[in-house]
């Protein structure tokens, strides 16, 4: 049943609605300023919020602060928070309908609810402790007498009160969201499955050889003399300062002697699927030691539903985060007895799997038994994917308990590299490339996660799972895996590129991004002697398309006889490479790109499998993206530059795609824009959404939504605006950007987007879009002068007034 029915089908109702609606919420907003007495609260609390909404939080003790954290996540993001947690245990269809249904099986199935508790059960005491206090601050919004968000009155839907295993839940969702591997397993099986293995091998990436990676000179330590020259030493040293010191995207770090200030220059942009609200907020909390608790002060971005800070600085350190791409997952084809549901060959003999039985509640309509089955490999996901007949079990290093909360909260309390590359070996899931500056002038790079290594081969399709030939045998020892601290060539980028060349001694993985960006941020970084952070700031707002002008070049020297080819590659020999908006470039080049990708792969493949090919993600929420996603401009030129190739005819033939690629993209642009191609835009093709989760209701889309907005870029850009594959819409972008001279902490600069606030009717809903399209930035205050001067609204959680009195 329509939750909304009726709503839809009226024009004059979808022209009321939006106003109607924010009225509503505008009697719902956070309470910004005045008092609070807040059950629970053990001593005042502060939270001063800037004219953009952004809190700074100052109490007396870790409680108070982690409580309060909680509850003002809660007054402006309840809403997502629900929607989150929901996503994680499984329980969507509940509130939504039919519509979360498929989300529910997948999340039931992978298991986060049944994780969360093995979790717990690992998580130290101190970070229990700040979860604790942190669900007490939800909850004490939900005991308060403000109404509900808007979108709760529309869903008729009253949230229960949250637990610690909601946030620990929600954390392995994100975790294994970050995570990769099997989804390119299961679209490389379906090409050869197709075309076989010879052809679908011409389709690999094969990470270009202009491009670089992350750390070329392999694990790198070296420090600083006192004369400024570095000294190559063992690394990673952990211990080494602790007597005399006690205890998705683009990331770079730039040490002090190639900066105008001298200190060290961190920048990281995570590239993330954008929405409405924002996936981050961004917060800055403070709290003094005490003889009874750690103390804590750290800004930066934080994710509602979980305690601390998962990006950004402390007084110490600042880091930053892109994901990494390396392979911790597996396919594996179970073979089940004919006689027993519940048993599987191994190594010659049965084995028992755990059959789990997940009730699943659906709104207005009766609930379903989702049958879990689960192996040593991991759980089947055959009845929620589709697996070509196949039964498959998937093994993730990240749907394994681990005690990663605890390596997040010790990164915000890091005070040196010794304790951060601690921190990091906590972090067994996600598998992410986390850059690291410090005050004293050291910059660093570690890879978290845990990699398996495999008893034979690679993975890279499902392998037979009751031969024992392909089990994990052990993990990449942490040592071993990626690293460098103060590196000899004075920085580090990371842009989802490949991480190590080929003589280091892991298997890490085949699914990289291409490159273009990481090397674009390469040269732009070469092109001066001393950088600011003007400079970072324009390189994260860069549209230069490296591969762009690479396939203009490829084309010279085509001979060609059709008027409209000519036309067409005499507009991109003119174009100078820029993803520009208002530049007919960009929309000249990618709708070539998309000419030949249809000519060249659905012939051979179907719509179907080449939409997935080229990064349509195995699951439309969970896993909209697959992990070959950007890599197709590769593979492109690599076929383009063979002689022979299943893919593509020799000498004239090839020619004479290519020609028919250049005239039939004029033709579609003349009639989608008119004969003047200086009219033609890149941005008329390319707009992107903040989408809110009630979005998919017509006519709420329309309510809840933010933008569309012109922009410019694509998936190669240094300032990536990426297009999904599968529905065509624009949705990954710098969910989050900062720019961080470690020399001051009051000049950080940050962006995120739309806004601070989930409530529809606040200033707050939309109010960084405009800047974040402009590549501007908000100051995010450090100092206690600089974020009183820069306070707008100022509220006071007070301690009940009977135990105040007491």
């Amino acid at each position: 049943m329509n939750i909304l029915s009726g709503l839809s089908g009226s024009r004059l109702l979808r022209a009321l609605l939006k106003p109607a609606l924010r009225q509503l919420s505008s009697r719902r907003l956070s309470q910004l300023d005045g008092r609070i007495y807040l059950p629970g609260l053990r001593q005042p609390v502060s939270i001063s919020r800037d004219h953009w909404g952004i809190p700074t939080i100052r109490a007396e003790n870790r409680a108070d602060l982690f409580l309060a954290q909680g509850f003002i996540h809660a007054q402006e993001r309840l809403w997502q928070m629900e929607i989150h947690r929901r996503a994680a245990s499984g329980q969507l269809a509940a509130i939504v309908g039919e519509t979360g249904l498929e989300t529910d099986r997948f999340s039931r199935t992978l298991g986060f609810p049944r994780l969360a508790q093995s979790t717990w059960d690992l998580t130290s005491e101190t970070v229990r402790t700040d979860i604790l206090a942190y669900t007490a601050g939800i909850n004490a919004f939900l005991k308060t007498d403000r109404p509900l968000p808007v979108e709760f009155s529309l869903l008729r839907h009253t949230p229960e009160p949250w637990t610690p295993l909601d946030s620990v839940a929600f954390s392995r969702l994100m975790a294994w969201t970050l995570s990769h591997g099997f989804a390119n397993k299961l679209t490389r099986a379906q090409l050869i499955e197709k075309v076989g293995s010879e052809a679908a091998a011409e389709l690999e990436l094969h990470y270009p050889k202009d491009n670089p990676v992350t750390l070329p000179q392999g694990i790198e330590f070296n420090l600083f003399e006192p004369g400024g020259l570095l000294r190559a030493v063992e690394g990673p040293f952990i211990g080494r300062f602790m007597a005399g010191r006690g205890r998705g995207s683009n990331a770079w770090v730039i040490n002090g002697n190639r900066t105008a200030s001298g200190h060290p220059i961190l920048c990281n942009d995570m590239h993330l699927p954008i929405s409405t609200p924002s996936l981050w907020y961004v917060l800055h909390m403070h709290c003094p030691e005490s003889p009874r608790s750690p103390g804590l002060h750290v800004a930066g971005a934080s994710l509602p539903g979980l305690p601390y800070v998962l990006v950004g600085h402390n007084e110490y350190i600042a880091w930053g985060a892109t994901v990494s791409f390396v392979d911790n997952e597996d396919l594996f084809v179970e073979r089940f007895s004919p006689d027993h549901v519940d048993q599987y060959e191994f190594e010659g003999s049965w084995r028992r799997a755990d059959i789990i039985e997940e009730k699943i509640k659906i709104r207005n309509r009766p609930a379903i038994i989702e049958q879990v089955v689960v192996t040593h490999h991991g759980p089947l996901i055959t009845p929620v994917l589709p697996s070509n007949g196949q039964v498959l079990a998937l093994a993730s290093r990240s749907l394994a308990p681990n005690s990663s909360f605890d390596g997040f909260a010790m990164l915000n309390e890091a005070r040196h590299w010794d304790e951060f590359v601690s921190a990091v070996q906590r972090i067994e899931s996600p598998a992410l490339n986390l850059v690291y500056a410090d005050t004293t002038g050291n910059i660093g790079y570690y890879v978290t996660g845990r990699v398996p290594i495999r008893r034979s081969g690679t993975g890279q399709v499902p392998v037979p799972g009751w031969t024992g030939e392909h089990e994990w045998i052990g993990d990449v020892p942490f040592e071993e895996m990626p690293h460098a601290f103060n590196p000899s060539a004075g920085f580090l980028v990371t842009a989802n590129n490949r991480i190590v060349g080929d003589d280091y001694p892991h298997f890490l993985g085949a699914a990289w991004r291409n490159g273009y960006r990481a090397r674009r941020v390469t040269d732009l970084i070469g092109q001066k002697e001393e950088l600011t952070l003007a400079d970072s700031r324009r390189f994260q707002s860069d549209l230069y398309s490296i591969p762009g002008r690479e396939l203009v070049n490829r084309l010279e020297g085509l001979s060609l006889k059709d008027e409209e080819a000519v036309a067409c590659l005499a507009l991109l020999r003119a174009w100078d490479g820029r993803m520009d908006a208002e530049g007919a470039g960009g929309v000249i080049y990618k709708t070539l790109v998309g000419r030949l990708s249809k000519a060249i792969l659905q012939p051979r493949l179907g719509e179907s499998l080449t939409e997935i090919f080229l990064g349509a993600g195995p699951h439309p929420v969970l896993y909209p993206f697959g992990e070959s996603h950007s890599q197709w401009i590769a593979v492109l030129f690599r076929l383009l530059d063979q002689e022979e190739s299943f893919w593509l005819p020799p000498a004239k033939a090839r020619i004479r795609i290519l020609e028919q690629g250049l005239a039939s993209t004029m033709r579609e642009l003349r009639d989608a824009f008119g004969d003047d191609a200086t009219r033609w835009t890149w941005g008329k093709n390319h707009q992107i959404l903040f989408g809110h989760s009630l979005s998919a209701q017509p006519p709420l889309d329309q309510v809840f939504n933010v933008g569309p907005f012109i922009v410019g870029g694509d998936a190669d850009t240094v300032c990536q605006m990426s297009i999904s594959p599968g529905d065509g819409a624009n949705n990954i972008a710098p969910s989050y950007r900062q720019v961080i001279d470690l020399g001051d902490w009051n000049s950080v600069l940050v962006m995120h987007a739309p806004g601070q606030s989930g409530h529809l009717a606040s200033p707050h809903y939309a109010d960084l879009a405009e800047p974040w399209l402009k590549g501007d930035y908000y100051r995010l205050n450090w100092t206690e002068a600089a974020t009183e001067a820069a306070a707008y609204k100022t509220l006071q959680l007070l301690p009940p007034i009977a135990v105040t009195e007491s």
